[in-house]
């Protein structure tokens, strides 16, 4: 009896467990971390192979046994296990892991876990973007990511950087593209840095390919902070001023000495030394570079609930320059949020700024204001003066201090960036999104010269008896629309990401510009109601649109074999729509093999994680202006019929109406890997890119009736380098705990087919063109001579052979000039002897990166450098050899006859038949340079202040452009761009040179500040 009792209790208690076994829980939830959700995140049932991986909103829906126990796991977080304990709800927050390999890595419209990406893409956190306190957050990219130079090309508060990614690859434009949380941008001068999450640079085809013609020359995808999930509001305050300094200054003659130039370089002439010191001493770089200030202040709400979170900034940035007469002003409003509603989700971005940005374009510009010059005149119109150049023997010049004073040139700029996604879970794994962004720009500048009178030399720009006015408003309306299909889903082993979509840019380009002279008074500085002082005007509209499609496949096989496919198609309107020149299909393919998830792969290997990864893609570009396929006509081609004048048109420049996208093809291999325990994580890669159809100004014969170049797809250019960012975390548990990081990239550049070579802007009145491209070459190298030192007397002249048979140049040739060297050796010296003097474009870069805390402290250094790069001085033109201006102090060494013959400083001595003023090896210097770019020092201040309301407090110093070694003698030697211009801005004011053509001539490039700051954060 009592068997079959114990039968009937274990046989219901079989079933029991049995039910208990087939019974399911359905759990749903979400996963994020402290700046919000986490797609991607792998939830395992633990002791199965029951699992689900978060979608790109973090939310997660999975069946379970109940009692089960869930596993949370994510590249770069410390795995979290949670009991199920019969919720039907449970939403996790991960911790990261610093341990462990980077995390996750937005790849354009979706993310990846860092580990299934097989593209070459680098990421920076939000704290390396806030440890550099700069108006535009590139400048953070600097030494932390390899492959990615900037270039900020001077101390000008507000200027934007030059961002090179992985070289120079087109003739017309260098700039990445922006994606700012989905919407696409020029620049980020506008952004706050302190409400960017993170930033990362798509550095190859296989994964900047999804955005097509816009990606060549690489993409920059910012994400803005959204709040968290689940969590109580947070006030965060950050507070930080501070002062710039002026961190090296030139050696130029004073009164005196100048006074003495003048008058020997009159004997060099063969005239009298009677030029009289006026007494007038003016240090006008002291005058001109000063200290300035920077106040950067702002505060943030962030928070959120079970199915929404917010995020709410307002910052105020000021920046007083160094250099006189130059500020940058900044104010930034942002509301970001996200919110749940049954199948729906909702991201919004809105953020707003004004920018007043002040400029002092007289800097550096032509001469060097001469210290015989007074600090003011009160007698004289306007309250300056400059050279007369009747008393001293010809020299003139511009008070450019002066100028700087009277002019008002201030540009302000107003921006709403919008932002709106939309997703919809169709079913579970297939989500339908729409993506609309857009960016509205309105810029007002207004340049206001008074009358004055400053000297009867050079009136042009000494006398201005009407004043002048120029005002110029612009409106940029920028929309892009992105309808996407996208499909995750696991079946076994297998892991597939199909993703279908579309996009529609539109940039609708407006301005409007006069010029005015004669208002009735200086203090009138609009044109307000005197429209009859107008005398000219100028604008134009400019429409241009982007329409593509575009599929992309992720395939993932057993954690260990990866595959991604792209494939996009562009349309765009900047090409003739005939036969089909404005279309494009790029493809690209990727594939990778985490080798460490192999079954064979030893526990005790050396590498935690190693994962090979390879690919093949093509870009495109149609970074040009609008409608170069279409001829223009000029209005004023007047015509005689019977000898009589009649108005006309005619086409003055030719066009070649098939220009079509410029392409490019890039091959990459690279490795990542971890090491020691996950602390030392690596990634390494080398690429290369051939850039073809490059769009180039291709010389026509004067007979076709122009003589303007034509614009054609005929250039090519090829880029390769190799890549490696290494970064080392040490946290044994105990009170020290640091990390640091390494990049370096080598880069070869070449242009590889160009029909005729190409020359950069002038830098002088004498038209002289330091830069060259031709086949064979780097973009951009300088050409001119190379110099043998210089003539110590007649009988070194007579006894050269490279004159030698050249009876005309001995002529002309006195002790104290420049021997050129004769490279062909026909005893000749002209144009065929110039020669390659250098490049712009460094054999490598390299950063270092070191941060550190112990107990409350903490700490950071930035390095980045340079090697392998030569500048082109051009500032010693107007500084040795221009007839007008201050000159450098290395001028009191400069050649005298039987005085001081044993230097390589040639004579004074104007006009120059010898041409010593030509380009040549002394103006090339080397560039190379180790900057110590910013040091921070915190104290957490949280237990000293010890209230329960202040959740984190922290006080810091922070000090920027600490030292730099290099041994180029200009202010510095990350010149960038040369804003020189030959026309063609409203009015004849010269347009910025492209950066291409102007790299590497330091012709006006403001110092760069040493900038010393003190702040303070808190949250609440």
């Amino acid at each position: 009896m009592k068997r079959n009792h114990l039968k009937r209790l274990l046989v219901f208690m079989a079933f029991l467990f049995s039910g208990m076994a087939i019974a399911q829980t359905n759990v749903t939830g979400n996963v994020s971390d402290d700046q919000g959700p986490l797609p991607g995140v792998n939830i395992i049932e633990k002791g199965t192979t029951n699992g689900v991986t978060t979608d790109f909103d973090g939310n997660y829906s999975i069946d379970v046994s109940e009692g089960a126990i869930l596993v949370f796991s994510y590249i770069g977080y410390m795995t979290q296990e949670v009991e199920v304990a019969g919720r039907s709800s449970i939403n996790v927050s991960l911790a990261a892991d610093a341990q462990a390999l980077d995390e996750v890595v937005i790849t354009g419209f979706g993310s990846q876990a860092k580990v299934d990406v097989t593209g070459a893409i680098a990421q920076i956190k939000q704290e390396e973007v806030r440890q550099i306190v700069n108006a535009d957050p590139t400048n953070a990219l600097q030494g932390r990511l390899a492959g990615v130079q900037v270039e900020s090309g001077g101390g000008q508060p507000g200027a934007p950087t030059n961002v090179i990614v992985r070289g120079i690859s087109s003739l017309t434009n260098t700039f990445p593209l922006y994606v700012v949380d989905g919407t696409i941008v020029d620049d980020i001068t506008f952004l706050n840095s302190k409400d960017i999450v993170d930033i990362q640079v798509l550095k190859d085809a296989t994964s900047a390919a999804i955005y097509g013609t816009r990606a060549a020359n690489g993409v920059i995808i910012i994400s803005t902070n959204r709040g968290s999930m689940n969590s109580e509001p947070l006030v965060t305050v950050d507070v930080r001023a501070g002062v710039n300094g002026v961190g090296r200054t030139l050696d130029f003659l004073n009164g005196p000495e100048f006074i003495a130039f003048l008058n020997q370089r009159s004997i060099n002439e063969g005239q009298p030394a009677n030029i009289v010191d006026p007494g007038v001493n003016t240090d006008f770089q002291d005058l001109t570079l000063n200290s300035g200030s920077i106040t950067d202040v702002g505060f943030n709400i962030s928070g959120g609930g079970e199915d929404s979170s917010y995020f709410f900034s307002t910052n105020y940035y000021d920046e007083e320059g160094i250099v006189t007469s130059t500020g940058f002003e900044r104010l930034n409003v942002r509301l970001n949020s996200r919110f749940k509603a049954g199948k729906f989700t909702f991201e919004e971005s809105l953020s707003y700024n004004q920018r007043d940005l002040n400029t002092n374009p007289f800097f550096g510009n032509g001469t060097f204001t001469a210290p015989i010059v007074r600090e003011t005149a009160p007698e004289n119109l306007g309250g300056f003066e400059a050279i007369d150049s009747n008393l001293y023997n010809g020299s003139g010049g511009t008070n450019n201090y002066a100028l700087a004073q009277l002019l008002n040139d201030q540009t302000t700029q107003r921006n709403v960036l919008g932002n709106l996604k939309v997703n919809y879970e169709i079913v579970e794994g297939l989500t339908a999104s729409v993506n609309v962004g857009v960016d509205y720009r309105n810029t007002y500048s207004n340049f206001f010269q008074p009358t004055f009178n400053m000297s009867p030399t050079d009136q042009q720009v000494n006398l201005n008896e009407l004043n002048d006015l120029t005002e110029v408003r612009g409106e940029i309306i920028s929309t892009n629309i992105e309808p996407t299909l996208n499909y995750k889903n696991t079946f076994g082993k297998h892991s597939l990401d199909v993703l279908l979509g579309g996009a529609r840019q539109q940039i609708d380009n407006n301005s409007l510009a006069v010029y005015a002279e004669g208002l009735p008074s200086n203090n009138i500085t609009n044109i307000a109601g005197f429209a009859d002082q107008i005398v000219n005007s100028g604008g134009g509209r400019f429409l241009s649109r982007i329409f593509s499609v575009f599929g992309r496949v992720n395939y993932k096989f057993d954690n260990k074999y990866l595959f991604t496919a792209i494939v996009r198609r562009d349309a765009s309107s900047r090409f003739s729509p005939e036969d089909d020149f404005n279309n494009i299909v790029l493809p690209a393919f990727s594939a990778g093999w985490v080798i460490s998830n192999e079954s064979w792969w030893p526990e005790d290997s050396l590498f935690n994680t190693l994962k090979f990864r390879a690919g093949y893609g093509e870009l495109a570009s149609q970074n040009i202006g609008d409608y170069l396929f279409q001829s223009v006509l000029n209005s004023t081609s007047n015509a005689s019929f019977n000898n009589t004048t009649a108005g006309g048109f005619a086409i003055t420049d030719l066009v070649d109406q098939n220009i079509s996208f410029e392409t490019a093809k890039s091959t990459s291999v690279g490795i990542d890997g971890a090491m020691l325990n996950n602390r030392l994580t690596f990634a390494a890669d080398y690429y290369v890119r051939d850039n073809s159809n490059v769009l180039a100004p291709v010389a026509v014969p004067s007979t076709t009736g122009s003589g303007n170049p034509v614009t054609q797809n005929a250039a090519s250019i090829r880029n390769s380098g190799f890549e490696l960012q290494a970064n080392y975390t040490h946290d044994n548990g105990g009170d020290f705990q640091w990390n640091a990081g390494l990049t370096f990239a080598t880069l070869k550049n070449e242009l590889t087919e160009l029909p005729n070579p190409l020359v950069g802007p002038s830098i002088d009145e004498e038209g002289n063109t330091p830069n060259r491209y031709e086949v064979g070459q780097p973009i951009g190298f300088f050409f001119g001579f190379q110099n043998d030192g210089i003539y110590r007397s007649q009988a070194e002249i007579d006894s050269d052979p490279g004159v030698a048979n050249d009876p005309e140049r001995r002529a002309i040739l006195q002790p104290g000039d420049f021997r050129r060297v004769d490279l062909n050796g026909d005893g000749v010296i002209n144009n065929d002897d110039r020669t390659n003097l250098g490049s712009p474009i460094p054999d490598f870069t390299y950063g270092i990166n070191f941060n550190a805390t112990y107990k409350n402290w903490d700490f950071g250094l930035n390095f980045n450098g340079v090697q392998g790069v030569e500048i082109f001085n051009a500032t010693r033109f107007t500084g040795t050899f221009f007839l007008d201006g201050n000159k450098f102090g290395y001028v009191r060494d400069a050649f005298v006859l039987g005085q001081n013959e044993n230097t390589n400083i040639p004579r004074a001595s104007l006009p120059n038949a010898a041409g010593n003023q030509l380009p040549s090896d002394f103006y090339v210097e080397n560039g190379s340079y180790l900057r110590l770019r910013s040091l921070e020092v915190g104290y957490d201040l949280t237990k000293v202040i010890n209230m329960p309301w202040v959740s984190n407090a922290r006080i810091f110093y922070n000090m920027q452009n600490v030292f730099t070694i290099t041994g180029y003698e200009g202010y510095d030697p990350e010149i960038g761009s040369t804003l020189a211009g030959t026309g063609g801005g409203f009015f004849g004011n010269p347009n910025n040179t492209p950066p291409i053509f102007g790299r590497g001539i330091d012709l006006r490039a403001q110092p760069r500040p040493r900038t010393f700051i003190l702040g303070l954060q808190v949250a609440f």
